[in-house]
């Protein structure tokens, strides 16, 4: 037997009594089921309505087959009349966005013509999907304007329950083709549809309307709102924020994005700077490193242990050390995990890449690359040096034994 819904005539009963009809077990819940609530179900894009039956908290709600069902911890013996006292914090929340949405989705269509094709409210914000590939931030600014003017007109918003052959006098947002008995609800002079929602009994009630987010999804657009309590949440977090950027810039709130554009403008020229003076420092390190180079059989040869080093400056020293005929370029950085670059000027017929596998694959090295610039990792910093040194003599051997290795890109 379908449950008689006290909701749909007054959204605003928080407490009721009703006979318990039936009470079975599914999984470690029970389902109770009334002969009359004031419940809502999950459904239509609301949440459940939360609460209590008896001493029995009301965990979740949901509609199954004309019955509203209600599911409890505990269960309740058919036959008992029960006290069913709704969680009226959740409950105003759901009616504010429920009103809201439906006061949005008029002034979208109003606005610009853009249909509201389904509706979701969640626990945090709710989202409207538009027929419209995309909003302007006019127009939202409009909609949120029309909306919020509708909110402090006070308008009583209407419960009508009448036969499907009556919905003419109505001008709907969008029909229905339910047959019977429909519930349609009025923002006075503003907007009707068919809904099964809870509501606010005025536009007052609504509070706050805020659109946060407008984005394109496929061919429409999904606007993220807050109405009510979840609005003024949202602006107190917002303001606290700002609040705390200003006083760290030490400015006025409304000079805070001119603050922020000046410290970023001057972090991208700092960044610049400081691009330049790393390369600077590196032309200065791969002439000092020249210097230090060992002649082997006729070629200059940097080996060179440092410290710190990230792969991208190993890669720029040997890529500055290697720019002149006749230089390989053995770098290594020590740390918790060493990373090795070896390279070589055009010039010379040798296998970068596979004179780093000979070297570090002993001591468990991992890379690869090309003939001209191999680079790879070692699990263990202290063993770098080694790995120079193993380089050195593979290196030595190699030029001993000339024509060398045939250039080919190597993977490790």
């Amino acid at each position: 037997m379908p449950s008689d819904r006290l909701y749909y005539l007054d959204s605003c009963l928080r407490e009721f009594s009703a006979e318990v009809v039936d009470c079975r077990t599914v999984d470690d819940l029970f389902e109770v089921v009334l002969d009359r609530t004031a419940f809502h179900p999950e459904g239509g894009g609301q949440p459940t309505d939360r609460g209590t039956l008896g001493d029995l908290p009301v965990l979740a709600v949901v509609e199954r087959d004309g019955e509203v069902v209600h599911r409890t911890p505990a269960p309740l013996a058919p036959g008992r009349v029960v006290v069913g006292r709704i969680d009226w914090d959740r409950r105003l929340d759901l009616s504010q966005q429920h009103s809201g949405q439906h006061l949005l989705s008029q002034a979208f269509e109003r606005v610009m013509g853009a249909k509201t094709t389904s509706f979701h409210m969640g626990e945090d914000l709710s989202t409207i999907e538009l027929d419209a590939p995309s909003v302007s931030q006019e127009q939202l600014e409009s909609v949120e304007e029309l909306s919020n003017r509708v909110v402090m007109e006070s308008r009583p918003i209407l419960v009508h329950m009448v036969d499907a052959s009556e919905l003419s006098r109505f001008e709907l947002r969008k029909g229905t083709d339910r047959a019977g008995q429909v519930r349609v609800v009025e923002i006075q002079d503003f907007d009707a549809i068919p809904c099964g929602g809870t509501h606010c009994r005025s536009t007052v009630e609504i509070g706050l309307v805020k659109v946060t987010r407008a984005e394109r999804r496929g061919r429409g657009t999904r606007v993220e709102f807050l109405c009510g309590r979840r609005a003024l949440r949202d602006y107190q977090a917002k303001n606290l924020a700002m609040a705390a950027m200003a006083s760290t810039l030490k400015v006025a709130i409304a000079g805070v994005q001119e603050a922020v554009e000046r410290l970023l403008q001057e972090n991208a020229d700092a960044r610049r700077q400081i691009g330049a003076l790393r390369n600077r420092l590196l032309d200065y390190q791969a002439e000092e490193l020249a210097r230090q180079a060992e002649k082997v059989d006729g070629l200059s040869v940097v080996a060179a242990l440092l410290p710190g080093a990230s792969p991208d400056e190993l890669k720029a020293l040997a890529t500055r050390l290697t720019a002149k005929d006749g230089v390989v370029a053995l770098l290594a950085s020590a740390g918790g995990r060493s990373h090795v670059v070896f390279a070589r000027s055009d010039n010379i017929c040798l296998d970068s890449a596979d004179l780093l596998r000979r070297a570090a694959g002993p001591f468990g090295g991992r890379g690869g690359g090309a003939a001209r610039m191999a680079q790879g990792g070692l699990p263990e910093g202290d063993r770098a040096g080694l790995v120079l040194d193993a380089a050195l003599g593979e290196l030595r051997s190699l030029l001993s034994r000339r024509p060398a290795l045939p250039q080919h890109d190597v993977d490790m």
